[in-house]
């Protein structure tokens, strides 16, 4: 009912303030490696593009190494990079490096709810004028999964469950030059674990962005998402880990 209620404002707000629209689709590839107990590397990869033109398309993959100093506390840092076909004339090489943490609020319940707070140096080239820009920026994502068929997230194979989080982005300074310079956005998927190693998701994002490359104003963008996601190391169950842009 409350995120009914939030995809309803958030709808209605844009209906008022946003010139624009897109519907983009995301492909992901996520690989984590659990050892040591404590520790979780994961890395990233994605494909996304719009559907409308002007097209728009990136590449990119970043490495998030992961530490839980508690059941209620995880530490990270984050290397990515990433390659953006802006437009026909336009396109930039970005390398951005991120701390964070994640906190846990019910780690042993069977609705887990928590809260990833990220901190973003953003670089980024225009690949035509060879000039580099930098941007920093927050992101703050309230998470909630929820196990659909069994107790728990971790009570076996063959298991349905829900994704649904919200995420603010706070820029600190100024924008760099691009398409949809994210704001907002609110998410929702359904995932099923098919064995310990191997889980699909497929998630749908409202999104609020900033065109920042063709004038200062506001899009509402549709992105489908298709997830896979890969856990090695069986020795080392993983704690629902894994970060994704």
């Amino acid at each position: 009912m409350r995120v009914s209620i939030l995809v309803f404002i958030f709808s209605a707000v844009h209906a008022t303030v946003c010139t624009g629209q897109s519907t983009q689709s995301w492909f992901e590839y996520m690989l984590n490696f659990p050892f040591a107990n404590s520790w979780n590397v994961e890395l990233a990869s994605t494909y996304a593009t719009v559907l409308e033109q002007p097209k728009w398309r990136s590449l990119d993959v970043q490495i998030t190494p992961e530490y839980s100093i508690s059941q209620n506390f995880d530490l990270m840092g984050a290397l990515y990079f990433g390659e953006t076909f802006q437009n026909q004339t336009i396109s930039t090489t970005e390398v951005r490096e991120m701390l964070g943490t994640r906190i846990h609020f019910t780690p042993n319940k069977r609705i887990l709810t928590r809260l990833l707070i990220r901190f973003e140096q953003r670089n980024q080239k225009d690949q035509e004028t060879d000039v580099w820009s930098q941007s920093t920026r927050s992101r703050f994502r309230a998470e909630t999964v929820i196990p659909l068929n069994k107790s728990t997230m971790y009570a076996g194979d063959k298991l349905w469950y829900s994704v649904v989080d919200v995420e603010a982005f706070v820029v600190m300074d100024k924008d760099v030059d691009e398409r949809f310079a994210n704001r907002l956005r609110i998410r929702t998927g359904l995932g099923y674990r098919f064995s310990y190693g191997l889980r699909l998701e497929v998630m749908y994002t409202l999104q609020r962005s900033k065109n920042t490359l063709d004038g200062d104003f506001f899009t509402s963008d549709n992105i489908f998402r298709f997830r896979i996601k890969q856990y090695l190391n069986k020795s080392t169950p993983p704690k629902d880990r894994g970060t994704g842009n």
